[in-house]
């Protein structure tokens, strides 16, 4: 009985000692270095996830594009002066002009039989006038001169003839044999019904003061002030705005003071 007791009791500690050594084991400290590196697992976990959650995609705004607009032309004062002629150094610039020689800063024409120029401005309004002043010298054999401003015609644009026609010889007309003034449309069918008929006119060797007028779709001449014709356009809504030219045959004249001014 007694060794059996002895025999328990031995085991018994046996038992005790394995197992405190065990737990003893298991309860030693964990290395610094171990712990460290844990820790800063679980720090780098975390700000991730921090950063994840507070992340947003911010909303599109859509910016409506500015629509461009090109800016509205500021129309010109009437009177304004566009275009003035200057012949103090010749004809230079006048290109195809023929039949002139300028003379004390005037142009007078040759006795070749026919002159013209085209004014080397290109007007960019619709409603223009254009003044010269004029002077006969002579007509010439065998008479019915003329001179005349012109504008081509143009897309969507009539063209127009402004001047003194028939031009005669110096002397009495018992017969009412008079030049005419006359303002008519290219193509002449356009010219509405009742205007551009031509006038009765004498122009004598006095010096004129001539000013064409173009507004909209009419057009007229005056001299002096006073307006000796005038015709519109039954199919558009502006006229011709040139190439502005000036022609004359069988008549030796002379021009001066060239322009052209807004209406």
């Amino acid at each position: 009985m007694t060794i059996i007791r002895l025999d328990h009791t031995l085991r018994t500690l046996f038992v005790r000692s394995q197992l405190s050594h065990t737990q003893h084991s298991l309860l030693k400290p964990i290395s610094v270095p171990f712990v460290f590196l844990v820790g800063l697992l679980l720090f780098s976990l975390g700000a991730c996830s921090a950063a994840t959650s507070s992340t947003t995609v911010p909303s599109q705004t859509t910016v409506p594009s500015a629509r461009q607009s090109s800016p509205t032309p500021t129309p010109l004062p009437a009177g304004t002066m566009l275009y003035q002629a200057d012949w103090s150094h010749g004809l230079l610039g006048w290109t195809g002009a023929h039949g002139w020689k300028v003379v004390q800063g005037k142009l007078e024409s040759d006795t070749s039989g026919s002159a013209s120029f085209t004014i080397p401005y290109r007007l960019s309004v619709s409603d223009y006038a254009i003044e010269f002043r004029l002077q006969i010298v002579r007509s010439m054999p065998p008479y019915g001169g003329y001179y005349e401003v012109v504008a081509p015609k143009l897309p969507g644009k009539d063209g127009y003839h402004a001047g003194v026609l028939d031009l005669k010889a110096p002397g009495q007309r018992p017969f009412g044999d008079h030049p005419q003034s006359q303002v008519y449309l290219d193509p002449y069918s356009d010219v509405a019904q009742g205007s551009g008929m031509p006038q009765d006119y004498e122009p004598g060797s006095r010096w004129h003061t001539y000013r064409v007028e173009v507004r909209g779709n009419e057009v007229s001449l005056l001299d002096d002030g006073t307006q000796i014709g005038s015709t519109s356009s039954q199919q558009t809504d502006v006229l011709s705005n040139g190439p502005i030219e000036f022609n004359c045959a069988l008549v030796i004249l002379r021009l001066s003071d060239v322009r052209i001014l807004t209406l």
